[in-house]
């Protein structure tokens, strides 16, 4: 009888240790885990957003975004230099607010400088230039019925209603 006494009371003893431990070393990793700022230098950040406006001198524009940790519209300043990379345009001269981008930048001295810009085409902006398209082309027009192989054209159409 002493013996399981003893048995449970080391068991109890090594859980509740156990126990102590695991809570200590999960509270250190979640003070020691240092919190990212927002825009840390040279390390690469990603947004997407509508452009706001646009400054072609000064070679800067702003995006407007949504914080998804706080669930709210924020704006971004983002400046271009000759390292920074267009994808669907040719210079920040041909982006128009509205626009919605997919950005690459870094934040360095202050500033957010976009290395990668991708200028995200729209729906409804590409069914616009198809149809544009296609009623230029002459395929567009088509005829509003054509003839059967056999047929002559002059046959009157059939009719499912039949009379007796």
């Amino acid at each position: 009888m002493r013996i399981k006494i003893t048995v449970i009371l080391v068991l109890s003893i090594l859980v509740s240790a156990g126990l102590a431990l695991s809570e200590d070393s999960a509270g250190t990793q979640a003070t020691s885990a240092p919190a990212l700022p927002e825009s840390s230098d040279s390390s690469t950040q990603w947004v997407w957003g509508e452009v706001v406006n646009v400054d072609s001198l000064g070679k800067a524009f702003t995006l407007k975004y949504l914080d998804y940790e706080t669930d709210q519209e924020k704006e971004l300043s983002l400046t271009v230099d000759d390292a920074t990379s267009y994808q669907n345009f040719k210079s920040l001269d041909d982006i128009q607010p509205k626009d919605n981008l997919s950005i690459d930048y870094i934040a360095k001295d202050g500033k957010n400088i976009a290395k990668s810009i991708s200028l995200e085409k729209t729906e409804s902006a590409s069914l616009e230039n198809k149809t544009e398209t296609d009623a230029a082309s002459p395929e567009a027009v088509q005829p509003a019925a054509t003839p059967q192989a056999g047929s002559t054209g002059a046959e009157k159409p059939e009719t499912s209603a039949q009379t007796n």
